[in-house]
């Protein structure tokens, strides 16, 4: 049988997309990245009362016109949105400071463009590097032979991305979408069903650091929690991540007056814990702050 596709470390519940998912209510939500120009957080990897090891997700805006690199892979590609794109790097460490998990990936806006993943974790090792055109998803694993698997032309985004995405829409306001994610492990297009679920408060505490410089100690957040599920069998145990509500971490900068411009300096809906089967992250710290050049 199949693994469940797990987005980060067990395994990965497949998906890819540009942005044109529908809302519960049949209505399209104009999505908005809702992240600054620089955004970092750190989370403590935990098996029950184990501590695994440190995940680190950073977002990085990129400029609308610009031609960018994919720097795992030297390979450059084109941001053609008048607004901007993101890159999205991940590294997962253990506490003797082995890495299980580098990734980086590219959005032109909301567009998934490309992709790169190496895997040292549990037994399972491989690289892999891709890139979306048409409606395919192009591939290799280790190097081999290229493949790719019909992702069709929108409804998807990529497995690396997909948590980065949701942030775009209005959770509060209640949420449900399905995304299509390329999983080429297994050689599958997988439909990963997306919907809001309990409000409450994460009381774990961390630190958030706005773009000037600015450190408040967080002890309770309102929060909403987010549920990913795979939509066929095997469908396994559903994912789910916990975001901070849009005016809980006000110490991380104002949004109005262009704060989510290419340029700007606020953030929202921070994911504060992730919960994918017996592993949970929980979150450490998150920065926006911007050394001076």
């Amino acid at each position: 049988m199949k693994k469940i596709v797990v987005i980060l470390l067990v395994s990965i519940l497949a998906a890819a997309a540009a942005l044109t998912a529908v809302s519960c209510n049949g209505n399209t939500n104009v999505p908005g990245a809702v992240w600054a120009k620089n955004e970092t957080v750190v989370y403590d990897i935990t098996r029950g009362d184990e501590t695994l090891g440190t995940l680190t997700i950073s977002l990085e805006k990129l400029s609308p016109g610009s031609e960018v690199t994919l720097n795992a892979t030297g390979v450059k590609y084109n941001i053609t949105s008048s607004a901007h794109g993101t890159r999205v790097t991940t590294t997962a460490k253990s506490t003797d400071g082995k890495v299980w998990l580098e990734s980086e990936s590219i959005m032109d806006m909301f567009t998934s463009i490309a992709s790169y993943r190496k895997v040292d974790y549990n037994g399972e090792k491989y690289e892999l590097k891709g890139h979306y055109s048409g409606k395919y998803y192009y591939y290799t694993i280790n190097d081999g032979e290229e493949e790719r698997l019909r992702v069709g032309d929108s409804g998807f985004v990529d497995r690396e991305q997909l948590y980065t995405v949701i942030r775009a829409y209005n959770l509060e306001a209640g949420y449900a979408a399905t995304y299509k994610i390329a999983d080429p492990i297994n050689g599958e297009v997988v439909d990963i069903a997306v919907s809001t679920g309990a409000e409450g408060n994460y009381s774990t505490s961390y630190t958030a650091i706005n773009f000037e410089g600015t450190e408040k100690k967080m002890t309770t957040t309102s929060c909403i929690a987010v549920n990913f599920s795979r939509s066929s069998a095997p469908q396994g145990k559903a994912i789910q991540v916990v975001y901070s509500k849009d005016e809980a971490l006000e110490v991380l900068g104002d949004p109005a007056d262009s704060g989510f411009a290419a340029g700007g300096n606020s953030s929202i809906r921070i994911p504060l814990q992730i919960t994918e089967n017996d592993i949970v992250y929980n979150i450490k710290s998150v920065s926006t702050f911007l050394p001076a050049e």
